[in-house]
């Protein structure tokens, strides 16, 4: 203890990625483009007709500018798109909700060139054979056809051959809260991948899709790779974008932590608020998948999570701000829809970083600053850049493609008990 009873914590080091293992699309617009005129849709398919473009998933690279190529494309074709937000119960599962989330990645129609159509009613495509409900946003199946782009990433629920990706926004985002509950429910008896597969295969018969479109992107979260597929090849792409993208996934590099501070967490960051495999909590993972973690300290939620504090249980200890930014009803909402109750269990809250750190060092064992190994990230969705103790920051040299800022940063508490961000600074 120092002088005045606190638990003394050490100074940190900022650790810096250096580069990326695949290099960043740079004109993403022109690659889109040129990705779904690969395609050779016949011309009879988009002369004329109306086709839904979905937009969901959050915190994808450039997205605004993904759909609005999309957008110009299908006009170029000589057909009339319109957007659908498809992202089953978020926005408070109403459809002014959604249309502020769209707003929120920056896509209005005025951006995109596109009108929107917000809805959470929904059409019925009948059952797989397994009993599954499959249901399709009303407005995407009124059209003459849906066009679904979304990032394919590592799921934070489940491992697979295909996770989070077209797949998932035809049956779950498409599929509205209908969707969603429908996935999660069955997913407890035949598995996700099985009912991910089950539901998609429903929607790929119905014959409504036109095409699909895969963003990839790289350990900087940007858009590396950009494919298009025509139906009957949206579930090979998928496993072929998977694959990729599991070798490409920024990482914690370190195997062992004490302690994780992370700044924030939100449905803008992770589905499940901090990212499960970036963090190796709520699924079984092994370094260097991810580090072994033996506590978690979360200290704010982001202001694009509008309350849905969906996540807030994977922490071990919350500060007072993030607790009372809570809303309890978007956040049980949320799980509810997920079935994943842990998610919304409520941890410690505690008044201040330094009560916090006081609190979790004194459950780790009061080690010495030297000997403390502590991260502190600003997100699970933003790790490029990264702060560490100086045990940690002595492993450095093991590390390919990071480097150390030699200055370290001492943390200084406020007469309130808090601190600066090493990563964002006051």
């Amino acid at each position: 203890m120092d002088g005045e009873g606190h638990i003394p914590v050490g100074p940190v080091f900022a650790l810096q990625r250096t580069a990326a293992s695949v290099p960043a699309v740079k004109d993403v617009e022109a690659a889109v483009q040129q990705s779904l005129s690969a395609l050779q849709i016949p011309a009879e398919k988009l002369r004329g007709r109306t086709i839904a473009v979905t937009v969901g998933s959050r915190g994808i690279d450039r997205l605004s500018a993904v759909v609005r190529a999309i957008c110009l494309w299908l006009k170029s074709q000589g057909a009339t798109a319109f957007i659908v937000p498809a992202m089953g119960s978020h926005g408070g599962g109403t459809p002014a909700g959604q249309r502020r989330v769209l707003e929120q990645y920056g896509i209005t129609p005025e951006f995109a060139g596109a009108e929107i159509r917000s809805s959470m009613e929904t059409a019925s495509l009948g059952m797989t054979p397994e009993g599954i409900q499959v249901v399709m946003d009303r407005n995407a199946y009124d059209a003459d056809a849906v066009l679904v782009i979304n990032r394919v990433k590592p799921h934070t629920d489940f491992s697979g051959n295909v996770e989070s990706g077209v797949l998932k926004m035809m049956t779950v985002g498409l599929g509205k809260a209908v969707g969603a509950q429908e996935l999660h429910r069955w997913s407890r008896e035949v598995g996700f991948e099985p009912c991910l597969r089950a539901m998609a295969g429903k929607i790929l018969a119905s014959g409504k899709i036109l095409c699909g479109l895969a963003l990839i992107e790289n350990e900087f979260h940007q858009i590396a790779h950009v494919s298009a597929s025509l139906p009957e090849g949206i579930v090979a792409q998928e496993e072929k974008a998977l694959a990729m993208a599991k070798r490409l996934v920024a990482r914690i590099p370190f195997c062992e932590l004490d302690l994780l501070i992370v700044d924030e967490l939100g449905k803008n960051i992770s589905g499940s608020g901090m990212d499960t495999k970036v963090i190796g909590r709520g699924l079984p993972s092994l370094p260097p998948e991810a580090p072994r973690i033996r506590a978690i300290y979360a200290r704010d939620l982001t202001e694009e999570s509008e309350g849905n504090a969906a996540g807030v249980g994977l922490a071990d200890l919350i500060h007072e701000r993030l607790f009372q930014k809570i809303d309890y009803q978007k956040t049980f909402s949320n799980v509810r829809t997920s079935l994943n109750l842990p998610l919304a269990q409520i941890p410690l809250h505690c008044p201040s970083d330094r009560d916090a750190l006081d609190f979790a060092l004194g459950y780790l064992g009061s080690a010495r600053p030297e000997q403390q190994r502590i991260a502190w990230i600003r997100n699970t969705l933003e790790l490029d850049r990264i702060a560490c103790s100086q045990a940690l920051a002595s492993e450095i040299s093991k590390l390919d493609g990071w480097t150390l800022e030699p200055q370290p940063i001492l943390p200084k508490f406020d007469r309130n008990g808090d601190t600066c961000s090493p990563l964002q600074g006051c």
